[in-house]
């Protein structure tokens, strides 16, 4: 069994068959329109990602919503002050821009390409510092909307972790089966492990050894309805396992094509017993 735990967001996107560069001519306008690069590590992900079914319901804006710069966003909170100065209540949170120059504002707090948000609650954003952008692999930053405005935290992954984190939230079915139902459509099975004795979904570290994953060897991500998420791919199968990993308990899924031989055999496929009296 030959199972690769390293591969890219982009590497695994390719695998499931997006390999057209939807995104370069949108990637290529954003770097023009304001003027600065784009890590090659986001880049390489866009050009793929761009408007693909499986992030319609992901923390990354691919084209339902797109990347802006958080200076812009602020300024669209300017502008509806400025036109609405009658109204203008001196302790709101963007009060101090409408005085402030815009040329002024990197004296107080730094700019980001918000590449995201927490898509089931909105309130968090994701972006790379702009002083980053030229880098390969920058690291992410994140923000609430509760938080100050000039607060960024710094995240424990670079781009490229953010990137496998959101792939493989999509592809585990964390909240929404988005990515199931359009990679069905493109002729992918998506299968969910059950075990007949214990009559239940639940997995273990020996399932994944039957199937040569060595749990060691798994990089775990932050889940998006807890715990963790993580998976891996079976060059041989040509197949993708992920995982949910919570409460030691493991929800186990193999995505292979439909045509191929079933790797986790589901409920459906062991026989009942009362239909045999």
């Amino acid at each position: 069994m030959d199972i690769q735990y390293d591969l890219s967001a982009t590497e695994l996107l390719k695998i499931l068959g997006y390999t057209q560069p939807a995104g370069r001519d949108f990637l290529d306008g954003l770097k023009r329109e304001k003027q600065i690069p784009l890590p090659p590590v986001y880049t390489e992900f866009m050009e793929l990602a761009w408007r693909c079914p499986i992030f319609a319901t992901s923390n990354i804006w691919t084209g339902q919503t797109r990347p802006r710069m958080y200076f812009d966003q602020i300024q669209e909170h300017v502008d509806d002050l400025n036109a609405n100065q009658k109204t203008v209540n001196a302790r709101n949170r963007y009060y101090p821009f409408i005085h402030t120059p815009r040329e002024e504002w990197p004296d107080t707090l730094d700019d980001y390409l918000i590449i995201g948000s927490d898509y089931s609650g909105g309130d968090t954003a994701f972006g790379i510092r702009k002083a980053d952008l030229g880098q390969e692999d920058p690291p992410m930053y994140w923000r609430s909307e509760r938080d100050p405005i000039a607060k960024w935290r710094e995240d424990r992954q670079r781009l490229s972790g953010f990137l496998l984190e959101v792939l493989w939230n999509v592809l585990s079915g964390a909240n929404y089966d988005t990515a199931e139902r359009a990679l069905e459509q493109a002729g992918w099975r998506f299968e969910e492990y059950f075990d007949p004795q214990k009559d239940d979904w639940v997995a273990s570290r020996a399932v994944l050894k039957k199937h040569g994953i060595l749990y060691s060897s798994l990089k775990r991500y932050k889940c998006d309805e807890g715990g963790k998420v993580f998976g891996c791919y079976d060059r041989d199968l040509n197949a993708i396992f992920v995982g949910i990993l919570s409460d030691g308990e493991i929800d186990l899924y193999a995505i292979n094509r439909v045509e191929a031989e079933k790797i986790l055999l589901d409920i459906d496929d062991y026989d009942d017993p009362e239909d045999e009296t």
